[in-house]
């Protein structure tokens, strides 16, 4: 039989039985959806992680809290704190350093306008334009005044700006209350995307560091981020080992924080979203499998009810191998027809996912990934009803009730 005539024949039986190739298809459409999804999520996960830190120079470094040390019980309030003191220490003790800054992040009720919201406010030390190369649509930076006199300033980023006064340049001088206390904007950031530099700068509100302190938003659980600047990358190591030995010296619960560079925070995160990816692509591997069964067991019953019409073709001449190849492509194209809707519904939910914010990276490596395993799934777990179809012989599938 030549193979135009099977695949005449495959597609005569599978419009017969359109509702079985569809309900049996599901497992596949499922699978292949999930592949396509987890990958763009995946992708577009890594990615983020990625540009979170693209714009960060690979001579920064960071100070934070090592959670993996704290206990899950464990209270923040009653944690040694970096402070001004240490970082001055710090710079003075590593002439590796070109700048060096702290962050205290804490989220406060904010009236912009005569809108009241929760954001974030954080209070920073006079070099952290330096450190986080930070540019100005309007307005401009702290000066030295405003931190040493604690003034009532503001530098907001650019998408609060918009969002609540217009433009940047609306923004500029405007006042703005967080608590009690009413601040002066004096600047607003250029607009960079979220996470640029591992900050989002532009929902950001920056306070000088005395000004938070005197106002008192800090709540105490609030633990103090160090970041600097090496004066070259070759200096990086050193200085992140000069960082720790000063930090040893005059804090008792050094061993709660971690030194780390910008190359191993972009390492950790996407070693985080590919960590991710892998366990959901198993999810999908586990959905096609059970998939695959179900192709399995809906051919054996298939073989079943066709049992005589097997015996007519062998009694004509048919060979094994021609009945084999038949099943085995009745079994492949529902795979196929499993792997074309499942793209189908992937596209829906990809056009879905992107209303809610997520990062999404489609991918054709992906969607050929996905379609790949349909067909290879479907044609492993159909091989073996087809061989046993095959091995019937001409007399007893004639004879079959």
């Amino acid at each position: 039989m030549r193979i135009s005539e099977l695949l005449r024949l495959v597609r005569t039986n599978a419009l017969q039985n359109k509702g079985r190739v569809l309900l049996t298809s599901l497992g596949i459409i499922v699978g292949t959806a999930t592949i396509v999804l987890v990958t763009a999520i995946g992708q577009g996960a890594k990615d983020e992680a990625e540009a979170q830190y693209s714009g960060m120079s690979a001579d920064t470094i960071f100070v934070n809290l090592d959670y993996q040390q704290m206990q899950d019980s464990f209270d923040t309030s009653r944690l040694e704190k970096l402070t001004p003191q240490l970082m001055e220490s710090i710079r003075e003790e590593n002439p590796a350093l070109s700048s060096v800054c702290l962050r205290n992040e804490t989220s406060a009720k904010v009236q912009l306008g005569r809108t009241e919201e929760y954001l974030t406010v954080t209070g920073v030390t006079s070099e952290y334009s330096q450190v986080f190369l930070l540019e100005f649509a309007a307005g401009g930076d702290f000066t030295e005044e405003d931190f040493d006199s604690s003034r009532r300033v503001a530098i907001i980023g650019g998408r609060i700006a918009e969002k609540y006064f217009g433009s940047a340049a609306e923004a500029d001088g405007r006042k703005l209350r967080i608590g009690e206390n009413w601040f002066t904007v004096v600047g607003v950031l250029q607009q960079s995307g979220d996470g640029l530099k591992g900050v989002d700068n532009d929902n950001a509100i920056y306070l000088p560091w005395n000004t938070m302190e005197d106002c008192k938003l800090s709540g105490e659980g609030a633990v103090p981020q160090l970041t600097a600047k090496a004066t070259s990358i070759r200096q990086v190591e050193s200085a992140m080992k000069r960082i720790q030995s000063t930090m040893n010296y005059y804090m008792n619960d050094a061993h709660k924080y971690k030194v780390e560079n910008a190359g191993s925070r972009i390492e950790a995160a996407t070693r985080s979203a590919r960590t991710m990816s892998m366990l959901l692509i198993s999810v999908a591997m586990i959905v096609l499998t059970v998939g695959g069964i179900g192709i399995m067991n809906v051919l054996f019953v298939t073989i079943k009810d066709r049992t005589r019409e097997i015996g007519v073709l062998k009694a004509l001449g048919a060979r094994a191998e021609t009945i084999l190849l038949q099943f085995l492509l009745e079994s492949v194209s529902i795979g196929l027809v499993g792997g074309l809707l499942g793209h189908v519904c992937s596209a829906a939910g990809l056009w879905v996912l992107r209303f809610t914010g997520m990062p999404l990276a489609p991918s054709v490596q992906g969607a050929v990934v996905a379609f790949v395993f349909a067909i290879l799934t479907s044609a492993a777990f159909g091989f073996y009803p087809a061989w046993k179809a095959s091995c019937l012989k001409p007399v007893d599938a004639l004879s079959y009730e």
